[in-house]
């Protein structure tokens, strides 16, 4: 280095602290060590590598927009506090939606505070969320008594795995995963209306129907719920009162939601209506806008991890804006029996991109914090115990093509039928939804009697979204 004293090589008997110039009588094989310029050459060489490690360190801990990196802790609130694991004031998050993303209302009903973000931060790799925001859209017409039924008995089991990390209750093995912080959990129905039409099975709300307001009535029909919860329930251990297993029993109350809904199913709107804050763009039926800060205000928070799982045994019929005469029996323009006009008429239903990046924008930068999953028609011989689905063999399958039923004219043909549990459709367009999230979307079969299965596939993407793995831009 220029300017610099030339360094000369000395030989010591063996190496002392600081490389001492002493010499000990010893038979050793002599080391070679270099000598420590004078105090004016180690100066400028000490000024030199702090310059260099300055201009490192703020090239590795650049963050996005909003953030910044003082005594070594990360800001991902928005009010520039520390984060100290507390709760947020209720601002919005750094680096999300640009259209207005959900703002953290805060903990209701006792709920957990926010647990903030956390995980090991790298260069280039800003911290993963153990905060957990879980939206079950339940579809509650009225073939799916068995399937809520299936659901409700593996809930509590999925609440415990989620919050202890132990997947098979077997203790600390190699295949635990770091447990969730906090949790909230809330239900929607598929029951999105008909514009107020008049259809047979949608008379109980037919204009908006449960339009993607998270349920808060129970299932008194199971023993030892209650008529009303809060509109989500929030967990947080050392904090709640209650257990893992007992939380979910608690959380299966409301997402058994009863078979009296549309039979116009509309699961993928449902969700995305959840969701979305009313600053969005997105519109729904009759020009209304999103609950996610609304209706909904508080069930999202600014830095977690959003899941979405969809339990349905239909194909999606999220119709879009101006095709709203698809629900009228006596239509001029959508003609045939109602339960084939969604298959007869694609082009009245939304695109599945609508989803994919109306549900990414939740977290937009930081996608890789939405994961998609869902509990459907496709046979069980097509889904993966873990991984994920390879959705062109699911897709390309002979029974996972639409084709009307000749014998009855008024449905399609079922992707798959299970005795005791009736039959479930093609759900073609849902899939296409979880391929479009990539490793954070998975489908998994509705026909089984046990979901134990399925949720462990799902547990399985969570875990991954919010590990050590998982890079977020």
């Amino acid at each position: 280095m220029a300017g610099l004293p030339k360094v000369r090589t000395l030989t010591f008997d063996r190496p002392q602290p600081h490389f001492e110039r002493r010499t000990t009588p010893n038979t050793a094989k002599p080391m070679t060590l270099t000598r420590i310029p004078s105090k004016p050459a180690r100066l400028a060489r000490w000024l030199t590598l702090s310059a260099f490690c300055a201009a490192l360190l703020s090239s590795c801990y650049s963050l996005k927009p909003g953030g910044d990196v003082s005594d070594g802790s990360v800001d991902s609130g928005a009010d520039g506090g520390p984060r100290d694991g507390g709760a947020r004031d209720g601002g919005p998050s750094d680096g999300g939606p640009s259209d207005g993303g959900p703002s953290d209302g805060g903990p209701s009903d006792g709920g957990p505070r926010d647990g903030g973000d956390s995980g090991p931060l790298d260069a280039g790799c800003p911290p993963t969320s153990r905060d957990l925001d879980l939206l079950f859209m339940v579809d509650n017409s009225g073939s799916m008594s068995e399937e809520q039924a299936s659901l409700a008995t593996e809930l509590p089991r999925l609440v415990n795995v989620l919050m202890t990390g132990d997947r098979t209750g077997d203790g600390p093995t190699g295949d635990d995963f770091e447990p969730f912080a906090t949790l909230h959990v809330g239900v929607v129905t598929s029951d999105m209306g008909v514009a107020g039409y008049v259809v047979p099975t949608c008379t109980r709300a037919p204009l908006l129907g449960d339009d993607g307001v998270l349920r808060t009535t129970g299932n008194t029909l199971i023993a030892g719920c209650v008529a009303t919860y809060p509109k989500f329930l929030a967990y947080e251990p050392g904090v709640s009162m209650e257990t893992p297993e007992q939380f979910g029993e608690g959380f299966r109350c409301v997402a058994v939601a009863g078979i009296s809904g549309c039979g116009f199913e509309q699961q993928l709107e449902a969700a995305l209506k959840a969701l979305t804050p009313s600053t969005s763009a997105i519109r729904f039926l009759m020009g209304t806008s999103g609950h996610g800060d609304t209706e909904n205000a508080g069930f999202l928070r600014p830095n977690s991890l959003v899941a979405v799982v969809l339990v349905t045994d239909e194909e999606d019929c999220s119709v879009r804006a101006g095709s709203e005469d698809i629900f009228n029996s006596t239509s001029a323009t959508y003609t045939g029996s109602p339960n084939l006009r969604c298959f007869n008429y694609s082009d009245a239903r939304y695109p599945v991109a609508r989803y994919i990046d109306g549900l990414r924008a939740l977290r937009t930068g930081r996608e890789s914090l939405v994961v998609f999953s869902a509990i459907v028609g496709v046979p069980v011989d097509l889904v993966p115990i873990a991984g994920t689905p390879d959705y062109d063999a699911i897709l390309s399958d002979p029974r996972m093509v639409e084709m009307i039923d000749t014998t009855t004219s008024s449905r399609l043909i079922p992707s798959c039928d299970v005795a005791g549990r009736g039959v479930a459709f093609p759900p073609r367009r849902i899939v296409e939804v979880a391929r479009g999230f990539g490793d954070n979307g998975t489908v998994q079969s509705i026909c089984q009697a046990s979901f134990s299965g399925a949720l462990d596939a799902i547990i399985a993407k969570l875990s991954a979204a919010s590990g050590p793995g998982a890079c977020i831009p």
